[in-house]
């Protein structure tokens, strides 16, 4: 007996959510995994830089990459545009990053959380150096949301096992 496509939804859904409880867990009660990769499940980010490749079992998250609210896809784009960003020398503001990818404008599938929310993840990872996070968190040019992304992650009091 074939299932449906919505059948098969739920029940991925229904794993990513007990595999998200366990990772959560296993992070805050046995300091596993490194605070960029829990708060990208906390959050429901896809953690890129974790991604294995095939030479060794694959990450937790590889299995449902489709589960998360922060696509691979988004997250990938913003890594590569600030890379290039990083590498040519010409790190934006946080503003003029949200400019550039019409954040504000509603339609395009994206919102200012999701932003700030990859730009805290990849700051956690210890992606680029200490003067790109200081441009990019250039004093005023950035919403309150996201000055919160250098400082450290907390998993006990951070992490609150919900949405």
């Amino acid at each position: 007996m074939m299932m449906n496509h919505e059948a098969t939804k739920q029940i991925m859904d229904a794993m990513f959510t007990q595999q998200r409880l366990q990772v959560l867990s296993l992070g805050v009660h046995h300091n596993e995994y490194t605070d960029a990769y829990l708060y990208a499940w906390e959050k429901s980010v896809y953690p890129l830089m974790q991604d294995s490749d095939d030479s060794v079992a694959p990450m937790p998250h590889q299995h449902y990459t489709k589960q998360f609210i922060v696509s691979e896809s988004k997250v990938n784009e913003i890594y590569q545009y600030l890379e290039q960003c990083w590498l040519d020398n010409a790190v934006p503001t946080y503003y003029e990053l949200e400019n550039e990818f019409r954040f504000r404008i509603t339609g395009f599938g994206w919102g200012r959380m999701d932003l700030v929310h990859i730009c805290r993840y990849l700051h956690l990872n210890g992606s680029f150096d200490g003067e790109f996070w200081k441009k990019l968190l250039t004093p005023g040019k950035h919403p309150s949301e996201l000055g919160s992304t250098s400082r450290q992650f907390d998993r006990k009091r951070e992490i609150l096992f919900q949405y």
